[in-house]
């Protein structure tokens, strides 16, 4: 109800329906026009990258999700907007290359338009040796000219603390509650992406409670939050115009 009420629900078209994890926007009604989703291009993208790799990235079908879009502005010309959301792979290491994918398509086709990128980034606070690490993923996407919601080039803030309990049929993932700082997954690992020449952070706040709030050292899911990650939102304000609130 409340998708079809206050926003358009965008899907892309290649979803995946047995595994049921797919990517998705939702853009507020009246606000938006113009709307083409450019997955694929995106993905030819990343497929030319892969040629001639020995380990060539690949995502499952639904994981990513990016479209095109105008934002209506009173008294002014239309905003162009690229739009993307993504599923990051469990170890990170499609997140680099699925960026790069985006910001090439948008050099191909001379997009002038401001990127808005909402994703699971799957980043490591401790990375091991095959894990994309947080810091580093901050140092690269600051030299493509790109900023986060976290503002920062080290980030430090966790979206994500879980640890299975023994009342699970995979024992050999089981975490005691002892060691659920050193073995759980407590990571920074989601992102809210942009132009860092086209906005500034107003405010980032975190939800892992369905109330808004977010409460730090926490295990998560509970039987009130079904989700591993936490919610993530920010307000954005392009410089010199009102601000963009964003999820």
């Amino acid at each position: 109800k409340l998708g079809s009420s206050m926003y358009d629900v965008h899907l892309p078209k290649e979803m995946d329906t047995d595994r049921d994890q797919n990517s998705f926007i939702l853009l507020e009604k009246g606000l938006w026009t113009d709307v083409e989703e450019v997955t694929a291009q995106v993905l030819e993208q990343l497929n030319k990258a892969n040629e001639g790799k020995e380990k060539a990235v690949g995502i499952a079908k639904g994981d990513l999700f990016v479209m095109e879009a105008s934002r209506n502005v009173l008294g002014g010309a239309d905003e162009k907007y690229m739009l993307a959301s993504f599923h990051g792979d469990t170890n990170g290491l499609a997140t680099i290359p699925v960026v790069t994918a985006i910001l090439a398509h948008m050099e191909a086709c001379g997009c002038k338009r401001k990127l808005l990128f909402g994703l699971d980034a799957n980043t490591y606070a401790s990375p091991g040796s095959d894990e994309q690490g947080a810091a580093a993923f901050a140092q690269w996407f600051s030299s493509q000219h790109l900023n986060s919601c976290w503002n920062t080039e080290n980030p430090t803030s966790m979206t994500t603390f879980n640890a299975r309990t023994h009342l699970q049929p995979q024992l050999n993932k089981a975490v005691y509650m002892s060691d659920r700082e050193v073995k759980g997954d407590k990571n920074p690992k989601d992102y809210i992406l942009f132009n860092d020449n086209n906005w500034e952070v107003v405010k980032v706040a975190k939800d892992n409670t369905g109330k808004r709030q977010y409460i730090e050292n926490m295990v998560f899911p509970t039987l009130d939050f079904p989700s591993d990650h936490g919610i993530l939102s920010a307000v954005l304000r392009p410089k010199g115009k009102k601000m963009l609130r964003t999820h």
